[in-house]
């Protein structure tokens, strides 16, 4: 089947967007965080048809949860627990009622000014009684800001950053402190990457160019010799063999987050409109 694209526009600049996980069955919920609002939120929502007959779905906002600041990051710690962090350099702890979600999300915990923005990648070890990192990376020469960072489901130590110019950088942790591989990507900053949860050469990657791409990563994952006879992931003369598709028409506006799950893929834009992708073959 093609690739389904139904788009809603909610009147709010959404800067994250997250499925719901089910147990058992396909989520029909999702979270949203906006930015650039006079009072910004999290917000719980949940797909609907206007009849069975009809394959189109609609959100419809269930319940939502005020904050000062732009929403910059959600992630889920368990089932019905997020952390969110802020502008302001905030992090939340929320929990979503698993049986109402019509029921505000509720705050457990918050912590102040945890966070800013740099050129880095810093690891840090909970154990250690010390506070500093216990290892730092650059994202590259001229350190450009790094706006977003996932790691591969199956291979720990490879670690994968968007950068302000569109670029992705490979590191692998057991090596150096310097990317193995630097991509040409987007022709504007990545805003956000993802595995796909059950298929890990499966990349989805969103750019403030207006940009959402599937990336085929598998011919990254043939390994190669590096320094100290160590194995790497992906030589830098191997990038021009990755196969990229734009999963939907370039928009004028940035897609700042996207979420997938299973054949369905969420995105949140600066047009102030949700996207859902239906038909995602991974």
């Amino acid at each position: 089947m093609p690739l389904d694209v139904q788009v809603t526009f909610i009147s709010q600049k959404i800067n994250k967007i997250r499925w719901i996980p089910e147990e058992y069955v396909d989520t029909k919920c999702f979270l949203t965080g906006s930015w650039d609002d006079d009072v910004n939120s999290i917000k719980v929502w949940t797909l609907e048809s206007p009849n069975e007959e009809e394959e189109v779905e609609y959100p419809r906002a269930l319940s939502e949860y005020h904050v000062d600041g732009d929403v910059t990051q959600i992630k889920f710690t368990d089932k019905n627990k997020i952390a969110v962090s802020l502008s302001s350099g905030e992090v939340k702890l929320l929990e979503i009622s698993i049986y109402d979600k019509q029921a505000p999300p509720k705050e457990v915990y918050s912590w102040k000014k945890l966070h800013n923005y740099g050129g880095h990648m810093k690891i840090w070890d909970l154990r250690s009684q010390v506070d500093k990192p216990s290892a730092s990376f650059l994202l590259a020469g001229d350190e450009l800001a790094a706006t977003c960072i996932t790691i591969h489901p199956t291979l720990p130590h490879i670690v994968l950053a968007g950068s302000e110019s569109g670029a992705l950088a490979v590191w692998d942790l057991r090596m150096n402190q310097f990317p193995s591989s630097l991509l040409n990507a987007h022709s504007a900053g990545v805003s956000e990457m993802q595995f796909h949860p059950e298929n890990p050469h499966k990349l989805i990657t969103s750019s403030v160019s207006g940009e959402i791409w599937d990336w085929n990563m598998e011919s990254m994952t043939k390994s190669a010799r590096g320094p100290d006879n160590q194995l790497i992931w992906m030589p830098l003369e191997d990038k021009n063999a990755m196969l990229v598709n734009s999963l939907m028409p370039t928009l004028h506006k940035a897609i700042n987050t996207v979420h997938c799950d299973k054949g369905r893929i969420l995105c949140g834009a600066d047009n102030e409109a949700v996207y859902l992708i239906k038909n995602f073959k991974y």
